[in-house]
Order: structure tokens, then sequence, then C-alpha cells
């Protein structure tokens, strides 16, 4: 495996991305044409807690010029802007390409397996707090940036090696699951505590845990999102469930969710991705999950 796809360079497919780059990987960008001119103009730029980094020239095509000679086509987009992105790609996947999305939730690999065949679909877990800031560049704002990757047959679980080897030089954390769904099933738990909490309550998580209720009310939230993902057959351990924990309820900690900060900027959210689909599981296996169903209703509320 040599050749990458990264089809976004926002906050994660720009972080990673660029990490990958600065590491000697070949990496190109899939964009829009206004974002591939001005990476064009400016380069990309990565400001982290792991030292800055200024990439001057980077790769990137759009759904007209993109090729078919990647080994991993890549996605990050946003959850809702998956169907537009599945038509920009379909040309860059080859015969002998593999393509591994960095989604939330669940829902995108049954739609994926639908489009290019589950014997080519990784799957991929993206832990990094960044955000694309006006002028282009990418805002890590919080140290931890992991990337776990993993297949569901031998033979992706064997291209997920070979990209987890091809990180290996690159300045983030990277993890081979031995089972990518359960690792989707913990991050969407955690996501979706921490987007219900932040949006629901319109502030960090260390400004909720210093209210009378707000340790109890993140706690509740992740009991039940965890009994979701328990009654679909894929039980949390108890040690990734205390290390979500103490993230989800440290004082005075300045952590929010995306989904916070572009409800408050007035963008789209991937509420129905993260919080309905789980809540839709839910209902369908009975199980009683108040605190979500207020976050979800919040969100619909809002009308994005």
């Amino acid at each position: 495996m040599k050749k990458l796809l990264f089809v976004g360079a926002g906050g994660v497919g720009g972080y990673f991305g660029a990490r990958l780059i600065e590491a000697g990987v070949d990496v190109t960008f899939l964009v829009r044409s206004a974002r591939a001119a001005a990476l064009g103009a400016n380069g990309l730029s990565v400001s982290s807690p792991h030292g800055d980094l200024h990439l001057p020239a980077v790769r990137c095509v759009t759904r007209d010029t993109v090729g078919a000679d990647y080994d991993l086509v890549l996605l990050a987009p946003k959850a809702y802007d998956l169907a537009d992105v599945l038509d920009s790609v379909a040309s860059a996947v080859g015969p002998a390409t593999f393509v591994m999305p960095l989604l939330n939730g669940l829902a995108h690999l049954d739609i994926l397996d639908a489009r290019f065949g589950a014997h080519r679909v990784l799957g991929g877990v993206a832990q990094v707090v960044a955000t694309l800031a006006a002028d282009g560049s990418i805002r890590q704002m919080d140290p931890i940036h992991i990337l776990t990757a993993g297949g569901r047959d031998e033979a992706t679980q064997q291209a997920a090696a070979a990209f987890i080897a091809l990180c290996e030089p690159a300045r983030f954390n990277k993890v081979l699951a031995p089972d990518i769904v359960a690792a989707l099933w913990s991050k969407w738990t955690f996501l979706a505590t921490l987007a219900g909490i932040t949006t629901l309550m319109h502030g960090s998580v260390g400004q909720v845990v210093k209210t009378d209720c707000g340790e109890s009310l993140i706690r509740r939230l992740y009991a039940e999102c965890v009994a979701v993902g328990e009654r679909c057959g894929f039980a949390v351990p108890e040690t990734t469930q205390a290390v979500a924990l103490k993230r989800l309820t440290e004082p005075g900690s300045g952590l929010t969710a995306s989904m916070l900060r572009d409800l408050q900027s007035g963008l789209r959210t991937e509420h129905e991705h993260v919080l309905g689909e789980l809540l839709r599981r839910a209902q369908q296996h009975g199980v009683d999950v108040p605190v979500l169903c207020a976050a979800h209703c919040h969100l619909q509320v809002a009308g994005r």
C-alpha cells in the first residue's frame, strides 16, 4: 500500500493527511474546487500541541480530475455529505482499491458495502479534536490524535495492517483493531455522550461538571449509550468505559464536541447520524434512553 486519497481536507482529513505527508507518504486530497484553489495558493497549515506544520504544496484533485490509481481511499467528510461524496469518489475506486471511512456511527458501513462491496471496505476510527479555521488552516484543540483501522475479514484486515504500517513514521498514534466494529461502537458511545451533553447544555465538559447535576447527567447519558451497544451485541469493555468517563467528567475540561461548534456557528450538524441513529437502535431493542431522547429532541428543535 503506497498511494492514499483523502476525501476531505477539514479537521479530520486535513490533520491526518498532513501528518502523513510530513512523514513522506504519498497523499492526495479530493476536495471541492474552492478548497483546491485555497490549498494551491496557501498550502496546508496545522496548529497542534504536537508541533505546528506548514506544507507549502499539497496535491489536490476534484471530482472532475480524480483518477483511479490509489491503493486506499479514506473518506473524511461530514456524515450528511456521504451520498454526494460517493458520486465524487466513484471513479477513484479501481479494481484493487480499498475504501476506509472515518465517519461517526455505523450506518455508513452498510452504504459503502452496497456501493463497493464489503470485501474492499475497511473500518476506521479517527480520534482528534480539530477544526478548520477561517483561514483554511487546521487547528488541533486537544492532544489526542489516534487513528484506528481494521477489517471485517482476513483480506480487509491485511489491508488495514498494511495501512497502519505505512502510518508508522507519522506523528500520531495508530492502532490496528482486532475487532473494528467494536472499536466503532466504543467511539460512538463516547461521541454520542459528548455531543449530546455539550449541545444540550451549550457548554464544555468542565462547565457541565461544575453544576449540581452535571456529572450525574453525563454518567447517565453514557450508561444509556453503552446499554444500546450491549443490546446490539457490542459490549464496551469496562476499561474503555473508565477511560471515556474520565474524559467526560474531568473538572475544568474545555472539551466540547464539534457538533456544538457547528450548532453555535449556525451550521448543519450530524445529530441524526450520531444521536438519531443510536436512538433508533435503542427503540428497536427496547432500551430506555431519556437523556439521549432529550439531546436529540433539542437538536431537532434547533432545526440543523
